[in-house]
């Protein structure tokens, strides 16, 4: 090639890369417009303003669900927020509390873990009343935000495959290393959250698909909570006792069913695994007694929706569609050491979602204030606010001023993963999810499991790596 050519080359190269970074650079003008014609649109307080705002769980016998509570009302006391919170355990609780707090003056709600059948009501009632509501799991097959009006918009949910495959793999190692095969399976449940316990079973398929050998036994349910798992672990020992490794939809599910199995003289807390990264669990990793757990920084996931409420309802921000689907970044703990080199065995070490936790650091200075008599987790929420930055001349920080040692502290857009790629793509994924994997009861032997993965259609995603 001749100088020229070279140069006329290296001209139109950069020409091209001018034209495209032009090209970015408007479409996030574009973007940031968007939202912020919509943020007005919606709004329906003023920035500084002190208003209500609701929250309503499905139970509070569960660690999770009593620091979400918690840490909303620290993220509202942060924001100079008024606070109520409430418990349903009916529909037509989940109807009654929220036109309670909508008549008490609430512009936002937050529902942990609502009945999704009445969604579409608790929407409309929303809607009539220019009220944001945000939800955690609360999406199914049928329910997506954004489409029942403006004020369902965001959705919280983890990537629960995610959170199941990467400490599973390390049990199934672990398992491996020592000969195990049997492991007591106990799924979560068909009526609530019901969306995370079809993707914890997905999650159980795509570590299973590396460890064949293990057999998936008992399948019994443990309605996210100590006790059910304590009545999942009694029924599957009815059935047989030779269970060797225990997996549990949720810590609390799980350190139930050890306490079953404990009461049996079924010594199996080294080989138990599980997901959420509650404070208990922490304490029995330390001792020994469970090898891991994939933890989603709950006070911070539970916190952060107060600022992203906040500014939708001041008409600081409103998110686009690929934003409305929410999930925060995973750490895996365990004791320090042990999960690296079971990584490596497994193969997992370089896993781009793959990241070990400081276990008791997190509990010292994380979950443990749980227990405080008004606890005050590390995080700022008001560093989450592009308004109430802005308004206190502050510094916007996505970690909550937490950093990311302790925990991820952070959060991604899950239609937005290379997998999917379109919110489209995330809703078709998810349909054929729960129609296949709310019940994972169908197989014992990888055998069973592989036969079974014949029927799925295209728009299941089975390739483990989020990213």
């Amino acid at each position: 090639m001749s100088r020229l050519n070279k140069k006329i080359m290296i001209v139109f190269v950069l020409v091209f890369i001018i034209g495209m970074l032009s090209t970015m650079a408007l479409a996030a003008d574009d973007a940031e417009n968007q939202r912020r014609e919509l943020a007005q649109k919606y709004k329906n307080a003023e920035p500084g303003e002190s208003f209500l705002v609701g929250h309503i769980t499905f139970h509070l016998s569960q660690e999770y669900s009593m620091m979400v509570l918690q840490s909303i009302e620290q993220a509202c006391r942060q924001l100079g927020l008024q606070f109520s919170s409430s418990l349903a355990t009916s529909d037509a609780e989940w109807i009654q509390q929220t036109q309670s707090m909508i008549a008490a003056g609430a512009k936002a709600i937050i529902y942990n873990c609502p009945s999704v059948s009445i969604i579409p009501e608790l929407a409309k009632i929303c809607n009539d009343n220019k009220v944001f509501l945000a939800t955690y799991f609360g999406l199914t097959a049928e329910t997506f935000p954004g489409d029942f009006g403006p004020y369902w918009v965001i959705d919280n949910t983890p990537m629960s495959d995610e959170q199941t495959f990467l400490p599973l793999v390390l049990l199934f190692q672990k398992m491996r290393d020592n000969g195990k095969t049997k492991f007591l399976h106990i799924q979560a449940s068909t009526t609530n959250a019901t969306i995370s316990t079809a993707l914890i079973n997905l999650g159980v398929f795509q570590a299973w698909k590396l460890y064949p050998e293990i057999m998936a036994l008992g399948h019994q349910w443990g309605e996210w909570n100590y006790e059910g798992g304590r009545k999942a672990a009694e029924a599957a020992l009815a059935v047989r006792q030779d269970y060797e490794g225990l997996w549990g939809a949720n810590d609390s599910v799980t350190i139930g069913a050890l306490r079953a199995l404990e009461d049996r003289g079924l010594k199996i807390g080294p080989f138990t695994a599980s997901r959420d990264m509650e404070m208990t669990t922490a304490e029995e990793i330390l001792q020994g007694n469970f090898l891991c757990t994939c933890g989603f920084d709950i006070p911070y996931y539970g916190g952060r929706l107060v600022p992203m409420l906040y500014d939708m309802c001041v008409g600081e921000w409103y998110p686009l569609p690929e934003e409305m689907i929410q999930a925060p970044e995973l750490s895996v703990y365990g004791k320090p050491g042990d999960l690296e080199k079971l990584a490596e065995a497994a193969g997992i070490d370089d896993h781009p979602n793959f990241k070990v936790g400081p276990t008791e650091e997190n509990l010292e200075k994380i979950l443990k204030k749980m227990k405080d008599r008004q606890p005050e987790y590390p995080y700022d929420f008001r560093l989450m606010s592009y308004s109430k930055c802005k308004e206190l001349g502050l510094e916007f920080d996505i970690h909550a001023g937490a950093g990311t040692e302790l925990g991820r502290h952070n959060f991604i857009y899950a239609a937005s993963l290379e997998k999917f790629g379109s919110v489209d793509a995330f809703k078709k994924h998810v349909i054929a999810l729960m129609e296949y994997f709310l019940d994972f009861s169908v197989a014992d032997t990888w055998e069973e499991a592989e036969e079974y993965a014949k029927t799925f259609p295209p728009e299941l995603k089975l390739d483990p790596i989020w990213k």
